[in-house]
């Protein structure tokens, strides 16, 4: 009788073990080693006193008891534990919680049918890159555009329709592109049948489950012939007569202002190397590049003929940053100009003339000195420009 006490914390011990398992059909390891623990030390008390010399039995006894007494309530706290928050779930509870549930898979597939109908209505073939960048998804758009019927692509397979030119240039930027660089724009070459065409990729990165997924938007550049190359920033601009109107109206003002004649000399030798389109992309890169540095008025910069154009600059500070570009051969001026895996510089000759509120010359004697100092920029083998009376 006197061991009693012990039986029952053991036995309760034991029980709150088999109802914690059987109830939640999992079993904390740790409840079995320290079950096992206290009924050996159970047996080394009562039937191997004799190893505890350091300690008297009695005192042993007592201490264990306390020690079972603590274990026995640990289990039990435990399974209340459990059983508390499972009793706080009632049916009220699963309803509330199947009802959320429902409206969550609801929205998600609402939101999901109002993409699937947007991609519809984009023009542009949208690309859906892995989060490993190992393969791509996409839309019909590109089908249409390509004349092929796959949807999914390895990134390997991908690249193969890509023009062996330009792939290097392709694969460089996708793996380039993160969160500290979410945007990338390139133009390269794909197949289309027994010929490549140009498309334009433009893309954005955005992280999702603390994974980078990339998105892209891809159009084709339909390359034509001048006047008409169906690239916006070369048939955007005015032209010749559009020219003379504005110098007309600027000469009747009381400001200064530069007309320069550009010739984008080496033009022709990139159309005859790599083919009129590449010369268009080219002339258009170089075009955006020079109204960004120096001609943010939209109607300042002209198309004379398919390589020449005309400048207008009103602000003496950006005349004089061009000048400083021109004197130091900067690449401000002389433009690296990547175009899928074709990479250029272009090299333009200026003709520079400054006219003043006094000036007596007409607009056509304007222009017509302005081409003549060009004509002396293209002969003059030191220079790539020339200023009209120095």
């Amino acid at each position: 009788m006197e061991d009693i006490f012990i039986y029952i914390c053991l036995g309760t011990m034991g029980l709150l073990f088999i109802l914690s398992s059987a109830i939640y059909r999992k079993v904390h390891i740790w409840k079995p080693i320290l079950l096992v623990f206290f009924i050996l030390i159970f047996v080394v008390i009562r039937f191997f006193s004799e190893w505890l010399s350091f300690i008297a039995v009695d005192k042993a006894k007592e201490y264990y008891e306390y020690l079972l007494y603590f274990g026995t309530v640990i289990f039990a706290i435990t399974l209340k534990r459990k059983i508390r928050i499972t009793q706080n779930l009632t049916d009220y509870d699963f309803f509330e919680l199947e009802k959320e549930l429902d409206d969550t898979k609801t929205a998600s597939d609402l939101l999901r049918q109002r993409y699937i109908a947007t991609i519809g209505l984009v023009n542009e073939a949208l690309f859906f890159y892995n989060e490993d960048q190992n393969g791509l998804f996409v839309t019909d758009q590109f089908l249409e555009i390509t004349k092929t019927t796959n949807h999914e692509y390895s990134l390997e397979e991908y690249t193969k329709m890509i023009h062996e030119d330009d792939r290097t240039a392709y694969l460089g930027i996708i793996k380039k592109a993160n969160k500290k660089n979410p945007n990338y724009d390139m133009k390269y070459r794909i197949l289309v049948g027994s010929g490549f065409i140009w498309v334009e990729e433009r893309g954005r990165v955005f992280e999702f489950d603390k994974k980078i997924h990339i998105i892209g938007a891809v159009k084709p550049i339909d390359i034509k012939l001048f006047p008409d190359t169906s690239i916006h920033e070369i048939d955007s601009l005015p032209n010749e007569q559009n020219l003379l109107a504005y110098l007309l109206q600027a000469t009747k003002e009381t400001e200064p202002f530069y007309l320069i004649m550009i010739q984008l000399t080496n033009i022709p030798d990139i159309n005859h190397r790599f083919g009129r389109d590449v010369g268009n992309l080219m002339i258009a890169e170089y075009i955006k590049k020079m109204r960004f540095h120096f001609a943010k008025d939209v109607n300042s910069v002209f198309r004379i003929t398919g390589i020449q154009f005309a400048l207008i600059i009103k602000e003496q500070r950006k005349y004089d940053v061009l000048y400083r570009a021109l004197q130091s051969g900067g690449d401000l001026v002389n433009l690296m100009l990547n175009i899928g895996g074709i990479q250029q510089v272009v090299y333009p000759n200026l003709g520079i003339i400054r006219h003043e509120p006094w000036s007596e010359y007409s607009v056509s004697e304007l222009t017509s000195l302005a081409n003549k100092t060009l004509n002396e920029a293209i002969r003059n083998q030191k220079r790539n420009y020339s200023i009209y009376g120095e």
